[in-house]
């Protein structure tokens, strides 16, 4: 999918959605996306969207990253920026205070490592010195690359801006799904999709069944679910990741 093609779906959002977010931030995540992108993909993870990124935070400059040659410079509220949730990697003052999606790196490690319990995240955690987890993130979504596990969103804007969603975001995900998202799915031509979120699902299932895409779907990473379903949920991405 190219430039104009987002460009026309983006324009088609904006009719119906008055707060979105400027184009500019749209481009740069399909920069890290496809960034990130496999050669030869084997599971789409399918989320919601990423969040709201303006021109202002956009400003902020990521510190060179020798090991990712052609990563882009800017930054953005998108799990595949390193920067959204590590502030080392700017060390600059416009970054925000709070940021970062924790949950959406532990379903990365999860597929691709065998969690038993919550201590399997420790590598990409807290308690890790910033420079090692930054390592090892990098490291956890070179192997989601060589595995064929590649993230796309539903919505190509952020539904997300300080906590708050759209009231028509329904229709705004059906415009992006329509105009843009399900031809990016059937180009990939994916061996399996894992559907984040019943919300996602509820959006898009009857299209997948149409399509005869095999799928499945699993419940958001902070939904109200007991420790147990939980760690069965990271247990269900392994699985579904590592399929022959």
């Amino acid at each position: 999918m190219n430039n104009l093609a987002l460009e026309t779906t983006y324009k088609k959002i904006k009719s119906i959605f008055e707060q979105v977010e400027p184009f500019e931030s749209v481009k740069l995540v399909e920069k890290y996306r496809k960034f990130w992108k496999p050669q030869k993909i084997k599971t789409i993870l399918l989320a919601e969207s990423h969040v709201f990124t303006s021109l202002e935070e956009m400003k902020i400059e990521l510190k060179e990253i020798n090991e990712l040659e052609g990563y882009p410079k800017q930054y953005s509220k998108f799990v595949y920026c390193l920067a959204y949730g590590e502030k080392i990697l700017t060390d600059n003052n416009l970054h925000p205070k709070r940021d970062g999606t924790p949950q959406f790196w532990k379903i990365f490690y999860s597929c691709v490592n065998r969690i038993e319990d919550n201590k399997c995240f420790q590598p990409i955690q807290s308690s890790t010195s910033p420079n090692d987890r930054i390592k090892n993130k990098i490291e956890l979504l070179k192997k989601m690359k060589d595995l064929g596990i590649w993230l796309v969103d539903t919505s190509i804007v952020a539904l997300y801006n300080n906590g708050k969603k759209p009231r028509n975001m329904p229709e705004i995900i059906a415009k992006s799904w329509e105009s843009y998202t399900k031809k990016s799915i059937i180009d990939a031509s994916p061996y399996n999709i894992i559907i984040i979120g019943k919300g996602v699902a509820n959006s898009i299932e009857k299209n997948l069944k149409e399509m005869g895409t095999k799928y499945t779907i699993i419940a958001q990473p902070n939904a109200r679910l007991s420790a147990n379903e939980h760690q069965k949920n990271f247990q269900n991405y392994y699985e579904l990741c590592n399929q022959n």
